[in-house]
């Protein structure tokens, strides 16, 4: 018979008592081998975050370009994920299940191609609001072809009513 050594000593006073820890089933012992997966979202909320405190469009696409981009970001990522649980749901005897996530994988394939373009579309419309904004500070200065008597008229007095002009079609 052989005695394995304590998993630890206890004391009591000057006496030492041997202590062992409770073994564990073959089931309990497989799922501490088990690893977890990391948290997938990890990369996903970085990204947001940075993306949330982009100072300016450059940074913003080189954030959104690397989530999306087609060796290391979510979107590809989350769509060879569809696609692996999909397989295994096929693999397993699930064949409706494997379809309904290889649909979705279809569906985020062509989402993931949307999505691409906008860096392009947004640069477009910042540029656009940008003019625009331009535009609207600039002073308004009159034309030089606008002579003086091509002026507005000036207000009628106080007390007067304009003269309304005639209806349409009838003479004076």
């Amino acid at each position: 018979m052989t005695i394995t050594p304590p998993d630890y000593w206890e004391y009591e006073g000057s006496r030492r008592k041997p202590r062992w820890l409770p073994k564990k089933t073959p089931a309990q012992a497989a799922r501490d081998t088990y690893e977890q997966p990391p948290d997938s979202g990890v990369s996903v909320r970085a990204a947001t975050d940075t993306l949330q405190d982009a100072p300016g469009l450059d940074r913003f696409t080189e954030v959104f370009d690397h989530t999306v981009d087609d060796d290391h970001g979510a979107f590809p990522r989350t769509h060879q994920f569809l696609e692996s649980a999909a397989n295994w749901c096929d693999e397993h005897g699930a064949p409706d299940s494997a379809a309904t996530l290889t649909s979705y994988a279809i569906r985020l394939e062509e989402l993931i191609e949307d999505i691409r373009l906008l860096p392009e579309e947004l640069s477009a419309e910042l540029t656009t609001q940008a003019l625009l904004a331009a535009q609207t500070r600039a002073p308004i200065r009159p034309s030089p072809a606008t002579t003086s008597t091509s002026a507005t008229a000036p207000p009628p007095a106080a007390g007067t009513t304009p003269a309304t002009p005639p209806p349409p079609g009838k003479r004076r």
